[in-house]
């Protein structure tokens, strides 16, 4: 038996609409993948493969990550060492400037420059890099030292002026320190004074910064100290130094007294270079990790870059073809749907 269906024009209008739209998403798809050169849909081309390509982009992530922190501990490195070559070149000209003189001119150069040495110490040891003082250790948002001289008086010059008045029986620079005897004089370095500048002592009067240095983690397996604290030995000997050239009244003591200060003065920068040195040579083995690390994870990130292209990419001449393609039928389905829209059964009517 025959049977008869119908057709209406509306039917025929819609059948091109519908597949204009499933061609539009393609299309959308494959415009996309042209201009990022990856798949659209990576997870639904790939399938179960995806977790691998995910595992790629963290482990390239982690690597970014690393070389990102390593160029921050670059950074500080870099200033920290500036700051101790200050640092040791102030002390060894000191140095220098007193071994070149005969004992009897020595305490009078040492005092004309100590002060200004001393305030020098504590504004590099203040030295920041990126809102972050390099000598604070992990206590890095607030500055290491407040300065030795000014006003008001510091807790520093106030508890030497207290040692020495306790220990002699009047203040630095009193008339009376002409009788001080270099033995008297030798034990109040040796004794109150170095008291002062231990590292307890020293943080409770001098520094603000933690003693606990920073270390950074510059590889997925390594770990490396990369800043150095301003409580280290070598800042508070340093700063006894000068303190002693500045701050106990050399000029008004006898020649005796004033020889076994410079002398001492001058024992403390003989180690003070020493040991700056060596902490300067830790620092550059740091460095030298940094940088090998960041090579390392270079060409591990390339290598995993290249991995990760291998199973995301799409053949842009493949995808150009599919927009070809994709336009095309487009193009005839709009052309199709223009002319069913001019079919009207009054144009048949006659």
């Amino acid at each position: 038996m025959m049977t008869t269906g119908f057709i209406s024009s509306l039917n025929l209008w819609n059948a091109p609409r519908t597949g204009v739209s499933r061609l539009q998403s393609e299309l959308a798809n494959a415009t996309k993948e042209i201009a990022t050169g990856r798949f659209a849909d990576v997870g639904a081309t790939l399938g179960g493969g995806v977790a691998g390509a995910f595992s790629l982009r963290r482990q390239s992530a982690v690597l970014a990550s690393l070389t990102q922190s390593n160029a921050a501990a670059t950074s500080r490195l870099a200033a920290t060492q500036g700051a101790l070559t200050e640092i040791r070149s102030s002390a060894d000209t000191t140095l220098n400037e007193l071994t070149a003189l005969p004992a009897d001119q020595r305490a009078k150069t040492l005092v004309a420059s100590a002060r200004g040495r001393l305030a020098a110490l504590a504004g590099t040891l203040n030295t920041s890099t990126n809102g972050q003082f390099v000598f604070a250790g992990t206590n890095s948002g607030a500055a290491p030292l407040t300065s030795y001289e000014g006003s008001p008086t510091s807790a520093a010059k106030t508890a030497v002026d207290k040692l020495f008045k306790d220990f002699f029986g009047f203040a630095p620079g009193s008339a009376a320190a002409s009788t001080i005897t270099p033995n008297q004089l030798e034990g109040f370095i040796d004794g109150p004074l170095a008291g002062l500048f231990t590292e307890v002592n020293w943080s409770r009067t001098w520094s603000g910064a933690s003693s606990r240095t920073l270390d950074s983690q510059i590889s997925l397996t390594e770990t490396v100290t990369t800043s150095v604290s301003a409580n280290a030995e070598p800042f508070r000997k340093l700063g006894m130094a000068y303190v002693i050239a500045s701050g106990l009244g050399l000029s008004g003591l006898s020649q005796e007294a004033q020889n076994v200060a410079t002398g001492k003065v001058m024992d403390i920068l003989g180690q003070v270079s020493g040991s700056l040195t060596t902490m300067q040579a830790d620092l550059g083995r740091a460095q030298s990790q940094i940088t090998e690390a960041n090579a390392r994870m270079s060409k591990q990130t390339a290598l995993l870059t290249g991995q990760i292209r291998d199973l995301e990419n799409v053949d842009p001449a493949e995808a150009k073809s599919r927009v070809d393609a994709i336009t095309t039928q487009m193009q005839m389905s709009y052309g199709l749907t223009a002319q069913l829209r001019s079919l009207s059964l009054i144009n048949f009517i006659s």
